[in-house]
């Protein structure tokens, strides 16, 4: 054996070098001899692998190492499968990847020299998918088996069947029985059972799972012979909190799920209480129809009422399911005093929340306004007004929301008919006076300002003043609030300055510009920015606009100057602006079936009440078209915002101005009121429906003035509300 020598060496750099000869073994020739590595283990990354499907695959990875525990990167590795019918293997060098074959357990081997390494893999299919094969969507007579049977297919993620599975089938509540509840698959994946109806249900259900997988099967049963299956699919009442003076209005849905008429006539039994109040004998309904009844029940008492409508009450009819026949709701009947003209009536309250109704009953119309008054007491108190039926939300005509007990309101004119009148406790307040009185309180005009941006000629301009002037002596009373308003400049109309601040009670932006040239649209307008309600419990609905756009083309207004017919063109415009637009919440919410975009031959109307009323007055009454007509056509810019031209012929509000004159009529004074606007109504120019126009079919006639395309389509904005008083 050779020593092992060390020899150290100084040089100039710091430190020193130390060398070391090893020897690894000793041959008697002198000569060093070095060991050659040799593959010792082999290791297998992932150590096992689980596999759910057929053909699913996963990747494994082989280290080498010498005797020193050395990698050896270029060592040859040969892989192998212990059962080749669970999984296949394919590799390349240190790499291989396994697919499954078929369900069971095996050895992965990776061999090296005399070194090797193991991994298990597993292969158990799992279901994700299963398919009914056959027995879905059957008809059968109830207490029967099946025709077909139902069959399912399970398969696992690559699509392969599952064998040896077990299947559950599991019937619904009152879905009958199947022959075999628990059910393997078999060697093509299938699980079958026999399906035997139930006797009480007309739509019955089976499902069938594996694991976290299912699907449904459905079946109609049928009677034999065929009954029916009454089912009160809906119960609507007009009012859930009328007052001791309200009726109700219930509209019932009933709807046959059976697979027969039954009987000729049922019968339908109105229950409040407990007690029986009406009955009605319903007609037989087809299977799968429906049929609507109504009732009307009350006036009651202050309480709380259950009402419930009962199908068949008596059970004389065979149905498949009896449980289904009634359906109930509750209201609570409020208290609502009634008073008189000027009687002082006391009004307080000891807590917040409590909403105190009265009502007036006016025997005689006049054209001076309703005033309301509250007044006296502490604390704060809102009030609110409206005229006709009572809202069965909180939208009052008019509302006072001040900080104390001091409130009123006015409507005009003081109709014939019944006031609605309703004091909100915000806070404790009282004792207080409530008086209704008609004249005798002055009141505060509405203000209509414009602000011209430019163009035209004095005259021009005063003509159009006038315009707004007629509006003004119109509408009768200042608006219930006016809200911060901030329209930024551009947004109300071509070049619009923005509009900040409060509004009272609304500004129009007038520029006298270009449009399309002579000829083609005279005029625009539209509102820019609407007030929103301003209490919570109204959300959604909106008042009157605040901002407003008019736009008159200046190669055309020369001419309609000259002719006589600027004035008549400037009160159409101011009319879009004041509301009479398609994009005003309050006009759509009164406009029915619009022939726009594509129903031109569709029968438009407006179902304002009051201008129902006032359409009729005016010679309509016989008018054998939905009220009030509205033009029809669908097209865009004149469809759906004008009195019909053929009914209205010159009434200022037709999107054609024909004649000498162009009488603003009560109709559409009244569809102002209609929007929330009080109104003057001795301020409607006389107007009287043709015969022609009475039965729509009346043809222009003399000089023609085209106002279609006079609503552009611009966004609103909806003031904010600020009150939030009333809860």
């Amino acid at each position: 054996m050779k020593k092992v020598t060390m020899i150290r060496q100084r040089s100039g750099l710091a430190g020193s070098v130390l060398l070391l000869v090893a020897i690894a073994g000793c041959g008697g020739d002198g000569e060093t001899k070095v060991e050659e590595p040799v593959p010792t283990t082999v290791e297998i990354t992932p150590g096992s692998a689980m596999l759910t499907f057929i053909d699913a695959t996963q990747g494994f990875t082989a280290v080498v190492r010498d005797q020193n525990g050395k990698a050896m990167t270029s060592a040859a590795v040969s892989w192998s499968s212990s059962d080749a019918s669970v999984f296949a293997v394919s590799a390349s060098g240190s790499s291989a990847t396994v697919a499954a074959a078929g369900n069971g357990t095996g050895t992965l081997t990776a061999t090296s020299g005399q070194a090797s390494g193991t991994a298990s893999v597993e292969v158990a299919q799992r279901v994700t998918r299963m398919d009914m094969v056959s027995g879905d969507d059957q008809d059968g007579v109830r207490g029967t088996v099946l025709a077909e049977p139902l069959v399912v297919r399970a398969e696992d993620q690559g699509g392969t069947v599952v064998v040896g599975v077990p299947v559950t089938f599991l019937p619904d509540v009152g879905s009958g029985s199947v022959s075999e509840t628990m059910v393997e698959t078999d060697a093509d994946g299938m699980a079958s059972t026999e399906w035997t109806l139930g006797v009480d249900e007309r739509m019955q259900s089976v499902e069938a799972f594996s694991g976290d997988v299912a699907v449904r099967f459905s079946a109609a049963a049928t009677a034999d012979p065929p009954i029916p299956d009454l089912v009160l699919t809906s119960l609507t009442l007009s009012r859930t909190e009328p007052t001791v003076f309200e009726t109700v209005d219930i509209e019932a849905v009933i709807t046959n799920v059976g697979d027969g008429a039954g009987p000729a006539t049922f019968l339908g039994r109105l229950i409040v209480e407990g007690e029986p109040v009406e009955a009605i004998d319903v007609e037989a309904i087809e299977p799968g129809a429906s049929t609507i009844v109504e009732f009307t029940v009350g006036p009651f008492t202050e309480g709380r009422y259950r009402i419930e409508l009962a199908l068949d009450p008596d059970d004389e009819i065979e149905e498949w399911d009896e449980g289904n026949n009634s359906a109930s709701e509750n209201i609570i009947v409020q208290g609502q005093r009634v008073i008189e003209l000027e009687e002082s009536v006391a009004v307080e309250s000891g807590s917040a929340g409590p909403v105190l109704l009265f009502r007036i009953d006016i025997d005689e119309a006049s054209a001076e306004p309703l005033n309301v008054q509250l007044s006296g007491g502490t604390g704060d108190a809102d009030l609110f007004v409206h005229y006709g039926e009572r809202p069965t939300h909180q939208y009052y005509r008019c509302f006072s929301g001040n900080a104390d007990a001091t409130e009123s309101c006015q409507l005009v004119p003081t109709r014939q008919g019944v006031y609605h009148i309703a004091v909100h406790a915000f806070t404790a307040f009282g004792p207080s006076t409530l008086t209704v009185t008609v004249e005798g309180v002055q009141l505060e005009p509405y203000d209509l300002e414009l602000e011209f941006l430019g163009g035209g000629t004095s005259s021009q301009q005063n003509i159009i003043s006038q315009a707004a002037d007629r509006w003004m002596s119109i509408i009768a009373r200042d608006l219930n609030w006016n809200p911060t308003v901030n329209v930024g400049a551009g947004a109300c109309g071509p070049n619009s300055p923005g509009v900040s601040g409060v509004v009272d009670d609304m500004v129009v932006l007038v520029s006298i510009d270009s449009i399309d040239g002579a000829g083609g649209a005279v005029g625009q307008a539209a509102p820019c920015a609407i007030r929103d309600y301003p209490f919570t419990a109204a959300t959604g609905l909106q008042l009157q606009p605040s901002v407003g756009y008019l736009l008159l083309d200046e190669d055309d207004v020369d001419r309609l100057e000259s002719e006589g017919v600027l004035l008549s063109v400037a009160t159409h415009e101011l009319g879009h602006a004041l509301g009479l637009h398609p994009r005003f919440r309050a006009w759509s919410d009164f406009l029915r079936n619009p022939s726009l975009p594509d129903k031109p031959d569709a029968d438009t109307h407006f179902a304002g009440h009051r201008s129902i009323a006032a359409f009729d007055a005016a010679g309509g009454a016989g008018y054998g078209g939905a009220k009030v007509p509205v033009q029809n056509g669908a097209e865009r810019g004149s469809s759906d915002i004008h009195w019909r031209q053929s009914v209205f012929e010159n009434e200022i509000m037709t999107p054609f101005l024909t004649g000498g004159n162009q009488p603003l009529s009560a109709v559409t004074i009244e569809a102002l009121y209609d929007f929330g606007y009080e109104v003057n109504l001795t301020e409607a120019d006389s107007y009287t429906l043709t015969g022609a126009g009475a039965r729509g079919m009346a043809l222009l006639r003399g000089p023609v003035i085209d106002l279609r395309n006079d609503t552009p389509w611009l966004p609103i904005l909806v003031s904010p509300r600020h009150l939030n008083r009333l809860k």
